[in-house]
């Protein structure tokens, strides 16, 4: 796991692994110049989060210095990614890596990793929140046959058919799909607001299967009783933008963009398909797209388009950020483009206020909880 000497490499983790570390030929801390852009990228080992960090290296010129802070749960995975990306752009100079290790299930590794950031950096360009998941239990094989015979287009962009876990609570006593998908990415945006403010911009990580979300309920925000909580967790995270994007860029000039990558291929349900599922798979995925879906982009690449668009290249005055979801799209061609999508209704506002209010005092009982663990 050797990386090329090029690579520039700042450790933030707390605990790191000495096999690991050796086989670096350089180790030093970056020094942040303002000229520098600095990106963090939630889950960047994962094929949408490898794929934003490979459009972000080919979207922003090589002569802008560059440092890219990767997150991982594990070290290993870490190394790998910076491996990987060092490969991918191996003709560029003014690029360095850091990475930090972040387990969105625990509230204390998000608080720490903040901390780290806020010790070693001065501003953050773009944040990606890219991480999260589901907890998913398999499929349930004779509903997908039947929606898939009744509405191939349908099935695979709007499944019902996907099983998942009921009431799963984090070891902070939380919902955890809400806590990892929802939360965690609140929590940790308020912590690093600071290196933020000025410019930054977020970018958050929705999903076009919010359009079957169940209604808001305000009586389970965690999502504890929810029988798709991951699609609903990605609808919580719609109306966390509709509260927020328009204050944090008024007060403290971050722009918050929220889009979501169409629909590719990743490894968030591969355990559950064998080699002839996932083929039968993309197969319905080109020819749903062949017959008119836009949604369908197969590629992690080309579904990273919205994310690092937002990030780069869209312009506050002609691309609001409020109460729009902007979504990687593509023609029956496959050429990608970025469409905006789902409008915030008046509903979804008081919803988003709602949720907000909940989660300021989840933060502030965190910090409490988090301060006492330090005494």
């Amino acid at each position: 796991m050797q990386l090329p000497e090029t690579t520039e490499i700042s450790p933030l983790a707390t605990e790191l692994d000495d096999s690991l570390v050796a086989p670096f030929t350089k180790i030093i801390p970056i020094c942040m110049m303002d000229t520098r852009k600095v990106a963090v990228i939630t889950g960047a080992n994962g094929g949408l989060g490898f794929s934003i960090a490979c459009r972000l290296l080919d979207t922003i010129l090589p002569s802008v210095p560059l440092t890219i802070v990767i997150t991982a749960r594990y070290l290993r995975k870490a190394v790998e990614t910076i491996n990987r990306l060092r490969a991918y752009a191996s003709s560029r100079d003014l690029l360095s890596f850091d990475y930090v290790l972040l387990d969105l299930s625990s509230i204390s590794s998000i608080d720490e990793v903040a901390q780290q950031l806020l010790s070693r950096y001065t501003h953050i360009d773009y944040l990606f929140c890219n991480a999260g998941g589901g907890d998913f239990t398999g499929i349930d094989w004779p509903a997908a046959f039947v929606e898939i015979l009744s509405g191939p287009k349908n099935a695979v962009t709007h499944p019902h058919f996907k099983r998942e876990r009921i009431g799963r609570i984090s070891r902070d006593s939380l919902g955890w799909v809400f806590q990892i998908n929802v939360f965690a990415n609140y929590f940790f945006v308020k912590q690093i607001s600071t290196l933020l403010s000025g410019g930054g911009r977020v970018i958050l990580i929705s999903s076009i299967e919010t359009e079957i979300a169940h209604t808001f309920d305000p009586d389970d925000v965690q999502l504890i009783h929810s029988d798709q909580p991951y699609v609903d967790s990605k609808k919580e995270l719609e109306l966390m933008h509709t509260a927020i994007a328009k204050r944090w860029a008024e007060e403290l000039d971050v722009l918050i963009y929220i889009t979501h990558p169409g629909i590719c291929q990743t490894s968030i349900f591969a355990e559950y398909l064998n080699w002839f599922t996932t083929f039968g798979m993309l197969c319905l995925f080109y020819i749903a797209r062949w017959i008119g879906s836009p949604w369908h982009v197969i590629s992690p690449y080309k579904g990273a388009l919205a994310p690092v668009w937002a990030a780069v290249d869209a312009v506050p005055d002609v691309d609001p950020v409020d109460g729009i979801v902007y979504a990687s799209a593509t023609d029956r061609w496959g050429r990608p483009f970025v469409k905006r999508t789902h409008n915030a209704s008046t509903e979804d506002r008081k919803n988003g206020a709602i949720l907000i209010e909940v989660m300021d005092k989840l933060v502030e009982d965190s910090l409490e909880r988090i301060k006492m663990e330090d005494k």
